[in-house]
């Protein structure tokens, strides 16, 4: 039960920062890192690609507890 809110807290964490990082830091999420990906991209991108991992991870938890 711990591991999941600390993935919640993760994925919230996320985007909230994009969410209201945004609008408030714009230069900072303007930062480039690697060509013409900058922070804001990074945050989105790791958003899209954490969130499906987590829960994948999370349900196979599950699912070796069950058996």
């Amino acid at each position: 039960m711990q591991r999941q809110w600390i993935y919640t807290g993760a994925i919230l964490f996320l985007f909230f920062l994009l969410v209201f990082g945004v609008p408030l830091f714009p230069e900072f999420m303007a930062t480039d890192i690697v060509g013409p990906m900058n922070i804001g991209m990074l945050i989105f991108l790791l958003l899209h690609i954490l969130t499906p991992l987590l829960a994948f991870r999370y349900l196979k938890q599950l699912q070796g507890e069950k058996q």
